[in-house]
Order: C-alpha cells, then sequence, then structure tokens
C-alpha cells in the first residue's frame, strides 16, 4: 500500500518535470482528481509557462519548478512521464504508472490511474476534460501549426501549403493563422496564390494561446499545440504518422483525426525505426484533398448546416458500367445498381466524377445515397457564413 494511503495531507506540490508540452496538457484532469483529497494543489512547471497555466488552471495554483520551495508542502509527487523515459530532470522518483501504453485507453486516464494507484483514497471519476475559456474573436479565422517537436511527426509542409490554399478556395472568408516556432518550417514559400489571406504567429505560448483559443479550428501534427488546441476545446483536424493516435489523440469533442499507417505501413515504429524511414509513407501518402475532405466532416459536424453539394470521397473513382455504378477505392468497393429510370436521369444529370448535386434528388434514391454517405463514399460540403458561425458559437 502507498505511503501516502493514511496520511491526513492538506497541500501537495505537482511536478512535471520531463515530457513534451503536449504530455502537459493530458496531466490536468489528474490535477482535478488531486483535490478530492488536498485542499491545495500546486503545478509546478516550466518558466515560460507559469503565465499560461496562472491563467486559465482555475483552483489549481501554478509556480516556477525552478523557484519554488519544496519543503513548504505536505506531499510532493513528480509525475514524470507516461510511458517512462531515461531522463535525469526528475525532481524525485516519478510516481508507479501500473498501467501499461499496450492498455487500450488514453494517457490522459493512465495519468488519472497513476494517481489512483499513488493515493487509493481518490476516486477515479469519468468527469469530462476541463476545458479552458474560449475566447471570442472579432474575424473568422483558423490556426495551423505546421510544426513538431519532433519534426518527423510532421506532415509535410508543402501539403500543408497546399491545404492552406484548397481551404481559401472553398471556404475565402476564413483567414489562416499559421503558428511558426523558433524550429517550425514555414508553408510560405510554396504558396502558389497571391490573394491568400494568412498571418504567422512566431509569438510565445502565450500569444499562441490568445490565437488558438479565438480559432474556428485547428490544423496540426501530433504535437503540443495540437493539444494546446484540444485544452481550448477548439475542434480540430490532425494527422498521425509514425506516433499512433491510441494514446495521444486530440481530445477536443470534435476531432477528425487519420492515421497514415494503415493500409501505408505496417511497421512498428520506435525512435531507430523514425529516424531511419527513407519515404514517411504513414505521411507522405496522405494527400492534402484527403485532409480537406475531412476538413468539410469536420465543419459540416460544428455547424450542422444543411447543404446540397456533396464532394466524393477523392478516395475513391467511379466506374459506370450500363445501369451500374462502381465507387472504388484501394480497399473498398460498392456497386450501385440502379433500376428505376428517374434515379439514373438524376444520377446522368448530377454525378461527376468529383461530386454530386441533390437539390432534385428522387425520394426512392434518398435512403441508398445517405448510406454512400455513412460509408465516406460522398462528403457533405457545408455552407458557411459569419451567421452559421455566430449561432454557433
Amino acid at each position: 500500500m502507498s505511503s501516502h494511503a493514511n496520511a491526513p495531507k492538506t497541500t501537495i506540490l505537482v511536478y512535471k518535470s520531463y515530457g513534451g508540452i503536449g504530455d502537459i496538457f493530458f496531466t490536468i484532469p489528474s490535477l482535478y482528481l488531486l483535490k478530492q483529497k488536498f485542499e491545495e494543489v500546486t503545478y509546478a512547471t516550466q518558466p515560460r509557462l507559469v503565465n499560461f497555466f496562472k491563467r486559465y488552471l482555475k483552483g489549481i495554483a501554478v509556480v516556477d519548478e525552478t523557484l519554488v520551495d519544496a519543503t513548504s508542502y505536505d506531499t510532493v509527487i513528480e509525475l514524470g512521464n507516461y510511458p517512462r523515459f531515461n531522463n535525469d530532470a526528475e525532481k524525485q522518483p516519478q510516481i508507479v504508472y501500473h498501467t501499461h501504453k499496450r492498455v487500450k485507453q488514453h494517457s490522459i486516464e493512465h495519468y488519472k490511474d497513476g494517481i489512483v494507484s499513488e493515493f487509493p483514497d481518490i476516486k477515479k471519476t469519468g468527469d469530462p476534460y476541463p476545458f479552458f475559456d474560449r475566447r471570442e474573436a472579432n474575424e473568422l479565422y483558423y490556426t495551423v501549426h505546421p510544426g513538431a517537436g519532433f519534426i518527423l511527426k510532421a506532415w509535410p509542409i508543402d501539403y500543408y501549403a497546399k491545404l492552406i490554399e484548397l481551404i481559401h478556395e472553398q471556404y475565402p472568408q476564413f483567414k489562416a493563422k499559421i503558428i511558426i516556432g523558433p524550429d517550425d518550417p514555414n508553408p510560405e514559400t510554396y504558396f502558389t496564390k497571391e490573394e491568400l489571406s494568412y498571418e504567422l504567429i512566431t509569438g510565445d505560448i502565450d500569444e499562441v494561446a490568445h490565437e488558438v483559443s479565438g480559432a474556428q479550428f485547428h490544423i496540426g501534427n501530433d504535437a503540443g499545440i495540437t493539444h494546446l488546441a484540444g485544452a481550448f476545446n477548439i475542434p480540430i483536424l490532425t494527422i498521425y504518422g509514425p506516433t499512433g493516435p491510441g494514446s495521444w489523440g486530440a481530445f477536443s469533442e470534435n476531432v477528425e483525426l487519420i492515421w497514415g499507417k494503415r493500409g501505408h505501413c505496417n511497421l512498428k515504429c520506435n525512435y531507430n525505426v523514425i529516424i531511419n524511414c527513407g519515404d514517411r509513407v504513414c505521411l507522405n501518402k496522405v494527400l492534402p484533398e484527403k485532409m480537406m475532405m475531412l476538413l468539410m466532416k469536420l465543419l459540416h459536424k460544428i455547424y450542422k448546416t444543411s447543404t446540397t453539394s456533396f464532394f466524393l470521397n477523392p478516395d475513391y473513382s467511379i466506374l459506370i458500367e450500363d445501369d451500374s455504378y462502381i465507387f472504388k477505392s484501394e480497399q473498398q468497393e460498392y456497386l450501385l445498381e440502379v433500376k428505376d429510370f428517374e434515379s439514373r436521369k438524376f444520377l446522368a444529370n448530377h454525378l461527376t466524377d468529383t461530386g454530386i448535386i441533390i437539390e432534385k434528388m428522387p425520394s426512392q434514391f434518398e435512403e441508398t445515397f445517405e448510406a454512400f454517405v455513412q460509408l465516406n463514399v460522398f462528403i457533405p460540403n457545408p455552407i458557411i457564413n459569419l451567421e452559421t458561425t455566430n449561432s454557433n458559437a
């Protein structure tokens, strides 16, 4: 049994001495679990993050880990990192995590399990993530972070440039705010359209948080800024490659996520595999058009708008044989046989190799088409305007 189990403690200092910024956001629900037992919970973090967490964490004290006097607290714990890796930055031995990444749950839950194991009188709850307050912005924009702390996890920068151009073409009312850290790639040199509306965000974590907190949605890799957006419950479009989303997936309420390894690579990635991978098919095979399709799905979920326009999933091609339509991708094939004259006429006039207009769809075809939408063969093209975004807020 833990030595902490029966001691009457009232204050606790919590260190998170190493791990990426995303890992820090995964620990926040555990801080609130500690409030079941301790009257005061104090989080010791990196100097550059102190002001940020002081502003957004409610009911949790925040201190500079380099200045705090640990002896003034009844209990001190080190969260370390899950899964653990060798590091000499620990202020003291980290708590024990009895669960393992092979357990199919999010890292957020593993940190909670560590707290409950350390303090058995704390009850693990299923409370939702304690999201930070979002900001109501006076302009319509989204944020993009093309970088990552470990850059080999990042989608190609020229793909980001193309995606930003596709978004501008489809939804010119959205401005792109591109977050560029000191070592992040910049998509500017890959742009081919002069009329793009964008702005570079190059400030510290406080400036980045200010912009992200007012965004309509965020696009990024498996990286800390994506999880920053998650902490604000910003809708997220994200791509994972060598690192799977099972334990480290984005945790906003509205997420569209693609894991590029599926269907492209069966290797089990570790650090040595990643740094020696010559082709990165798990990222390179996911084209901007695929991400654009996922963005439209995300926007449809966010704004819940009606539409008469649907795009064909770019993974699919259409082969027409007499009265039959074959929708084929690398992994799926669907055969649609059309028997009635009205439906055949409708498809002949409204179906193209890029999409379909459903305004004059015959009623007998509606159920069939809805099945194709559920199968992600067709993706709704949401109509977005200022009135739409205001009603969503």
